[in-house]
């Protein structure tokens, strides 16, 4: 189960930031009896953010309690981790193109609250794949840019605990 936990954590990772996947409570990040983890709300994506504000500011969760089932930072399940998260930044950035040109199409006339940056949400979303970054610099920015960021970010804290007093979901 921590296997599987550590493969789908670094999967679903990867997709937060370049999908910029948002509202990631508790209440919407389940795992199944397998370790596989499990996001069910895609409400805000992209562009769009609860509240109308970004308030979530990490890549992606990554909260202690995860490195802790995963054995902690100096654990290798945790090294596994970072490693399958920097292949994954590498496998999709090679389809960055076909996935730009996806949001493109997907947003013209669209009303949809992800595209209401227009225009600009496939230019972040062109930026986040970092292209102009080497092999080796892409690692670099995996671990600083990403993992770091992520790691016990104190607004995923924060979000976590407004979810428990607004909402009773517990972090």
């Amino acid at each position: 189960a921590v296997d599987c936990f550590v493969r789908s954590l670094a999967s679903y990772s990867i997709i937060c930031y370049i999908l910029q996947i948002k509202d990631r409570h508790n209440g919407n990040i389940l795992l199944d009896n397998e370790g596989h983890v499990n996001h069910i709300d895609f409400g805000f994506l992209l562009s769009n953010a609860p509240g109308g504000f970004g308030f979530e500011t990490a890549p992606f969760k990554l909260t202690h309690e995860y490195v802790e089932l995963m054995g902690g930072v100096d654990s290798a399940p945790f090294q596994l981790f970072k490693d399958l998260l920097k292949q994954a930044f590498k496998d999709l950035r090679k389809e960055a193109d076909s996935i730009i040109i996806l949001v493109e199409m997907m947003q013209r006339g669209s009303s949809l609250p992800c595209f209401t940056l227009g225009a600009a949400t496939a230019t972040m979303l062109k930026q986040r794949f970092q292209l102009h970054l080497s092999e080796q610099e892409v690692d670099a920015f995996v671990e600083t840019g990403l993992i770091a960021k992520s790691l016990g970010n104190i607004s995923t804290r924060i979000y976590d605990h407004y979810q428990l007093l607004t909402q009773g979901i517990y972090s």
